[in-house]
């Protein structure tokens, strides 16, 4: 059997381990979670009201409502996910139906339920929408991994076996690319190598060194010779920041996928909002009035009607379908029109596998935020390519598995990273960054990047304008060994949290606060010490951000703390192993990074270890004694 086949049936099996995990988390968190609760976290709209019933394809019934408390908070519906429509009285739910959230705005959600008709069980009491458990990416991954390994004599096939398999990747020897100014040599050389690739390309981008950038400028390359490429990421949020971008160089970009997922300065370039702003979307309108219409004639005629009623009622649902029919029709062809005009589609790698462009290949596809993606979701976006452009770190954020099994038996390892393991020639490092004072960078080169990256001058001396030495210092590790701070466990979130570390750091924080304007940040791997270290923040320094490790991803400041949380007499440290994250948090600060933690129960780790013997080595130690 060809060892790449062999290889996707483990990722099958390993992707419904992952699955199940998954699905006995949603189902323990929903059957323990309060409607109430379920509310705040965005997994229910309680009550909704009703504010429109039309027909979708193939006659079912879509009803478009509105949530009536929380207006504008958060939440996690999502067009395409599976969704129920209850009826509660009292506090017991009397009647449900499932559905598919179909479209979404900030408030309100339309509905394609399983009928097609409106129960009459919707006047019996108050209405509302629970989130189902998501199988959407699941299919998508699902179908993808069966493409890819089915896939024989074409072009997925050889890109298959060239990414998993012994196959060479091929580059061209001449090029047009022409270095560009604004660029160091690092990038450009990366842009050349995505114009010579024929089959696949990494862009192997360090905290600081302008992948983005770099990325951008590729995708604008290449436009050069290709009428339309795909750009995908795993998170919304990298997929927003990609759409600002590209748009801010007059790229004509379509962004697909959830508009409450979008940032709202962004919503003009999502693929609802150009459909709504095209030219005959009035007749659209026109038309969806008329079938609503139709179906409010036909509303009214209640219960016990008698042989006559009944048919007219008939006729007139039947003329809103027929009218729904061709508004729907319209609406397609509308979206077909402004898809095809584009220059760049822009979504997640799930978004790759919408219904609307399943058709769709294109010459080039690229994928941002390649390290922190499952394996199964990067074969949807390389199941549309004829090449494949990657870029990300595979030493900082990994991608998140539920399952300890499929984690260990290698779902957590990404295509990226077996890329650069097995084709390193496929592969570009960018080694100027943009970021941070050298010795906060120091760390981080020596354990993840060979020391083969280098501070630009604009950044590598830069300091904090202060006149005391010790707080214009680039690094600070406070040690609070010896000082009784024991950590402490959350009962409700099970998260880990230490009160008298996080007081340390800011009263720290509070000495260097009045010095200066910059802009300030506090990392916690934890969960409970953020939520701690907000509740102590007064509003005067409201300007301060406060989260978790995952939140920073792609931010800085000039200023970052970072609480440890772990003490204890054992020497456990928990997620702390985690050395991919710990680099994420080392890496967001430009001027000073202060570091809080315990020396004596850190150094039982060798990350550690080698962090405290890098802080002794630049003079950077500090003992919480200074402070108590």
């Amino acid at each position: 059997m060809n060892p790449s086949t062999t290889h996707l049936e483990k990722m099958e099996a390993l992707l419904q381990i992952e699955k199940q995990e998954d699905l006995h988390s949603f189902k323990e968190n929903f059957l323990k979670t309060p409607l109430a609760e379920r509310k705040k976290q965005g997994l229910s709209w309680y009550p909704v009201g009703i504010l429109e019933e039309r027909y979708g394809v193939g006659d079912r019934l879509i009803l478009e409502v509105e949530r009536t408390t929380l207006q504008g908070e958060p939440h996690q519906m999502q067009s395409g996910r599976p969704a129920t429509l209850f009826c509660r009285v009292g506090d017991k739910v009397i009647h449900q139906i499932n559905g598919t959230i179909s479209a979404i705005k900030k408030d309100t959600l339309s509905l394609l339920l399983n009928t097609d008709e409106l129960p009459d069980w919707t006047e019996e009491g108050k209405l509302g929408v629970d989130l189902l458990f998501d199988t959407t990416s699941y299919q998508a991954m699902e179908q993808a991994l069966k493409k890819v390994k089915d896939a024989s004599d074409n072009r997925l096939a050889l890109l298959r076996d060239i990414i998993l398999g012994s196959r060479s990747a091929e580059f061209m020897t001449e090029t047009t690319y022409s270095a560009l100014p604004t660029l160091n040599a690092s990038q450009n050389e990366a842009i050349k190598k995505v114009n010579q690739a024929k089959d696949v390309a990494l862009i192997h981008g360090p905290p600081g060194t302008g992948k983005t950038t770099t990325l951008v400028e590729a995708i604008i390359h290449t436009l050069q010779t290709e009428k339309q490429v795909m750009v995908c990421s795993a998170s919304n949020l990298a997929v927003d920041l990609l759409v600002e971008r590209l748009a801010s160089r007059q790229v004509d970009v379509v962004r697909l996928g959830n508009p409450s997922r979008v940032s709202e300065h962004l919503l003009y370039f999502t693929l609802d909002a150009q459909v709504q702003t095209h030219q005959d979307f009035s007749r659209i309108k026109k038309l969806r009035k008329s079938a609503q219409e139709h179906q409010a004639m036909a509303a009214k005629y209640k219960r016990r009607f008698g042989p006559e009623e009944r048919i007219q009622r008939k006729l007139l649902y039947a003329e809103a379908r027929k009218i729904s029919k061709e508004a729907i029709s319209l609406e397609k062809f509308i979206t077909d029109q402004v898809i095809e005009k584009a220059q760049v589609i822009v979504c997640t790698l799930v978004g790759a596998a919408n219904a609307l462009i399943d058709a769709l290949t294109y010459s080039t596809v690229f994928m941002d935020e390649a390290a922190q993606a499952l394996e199964p979701a990067c074969w949807i976006a390389v199941s549309k390519a004829q090449r494949i452009i990657m870029a990300g770190d595979p030493f900082q954020l990994p991608p998140t598995v539920k399952a300890v099994e499929a984690e260990n038996q290698g779902l957590g390892k990404t295509l990226m990273e077996k890329l650069l393991e097995e084709k390193p020639e496929t592969s570009t490092l960018l080694d100027v960054q943009y970021r941070m004072h050298e010795l906060i960078m120091g760390f981080s080169n020596e354990q993840f990047y060979n020391n083969q990256l280098q501070a630009h001058e604009s950044v590598k001396q830069a300091t904090l304008a202060l006149a005391e030495h010790f707080l214009a210092a680039p690094i600070e590790f406070v040690d609070t060994a010896g000082c009784g701070f024991e950590e402490k466990i959350d009962p409700e979130s099970l998260s880990n949290y230490n009160t008298e570390e996080a007081d340390l750091l800011l009263k720290h924080l509070r000495l260097l606060l009045p010095n200066t304007e910059a802009t300030v940040g506090i990392i916690s791997p934890y969960k409970a010490q953020v939520n701690y270290l907000k509740e102590q923040l007064d509003e005067a320094e409201a300007r301060i951000s406060v989260g978790t490790v995952d939140g920073f991803q792609g931010q800085e400041r000039a200023i970052i703390y970072i609480s440890l949380v772990r003490s204890n007499a054992e020497g456990q440290i928990g997620f702390l192993s985690d050395t991919r994250r710990m680099n994420v948090a080392l890496t967001r600060a430009q001027k000073k990074l202060v570091v809080v933690g315990d020396s004596a129960t850190l150094a039982n780790h060798p990350f550690y270890q080698a962090f405290l013997a890098y802080i002794e080595k630049i003079d950077a130690y500090r003992s919480a004694w200074e402070w108590l």
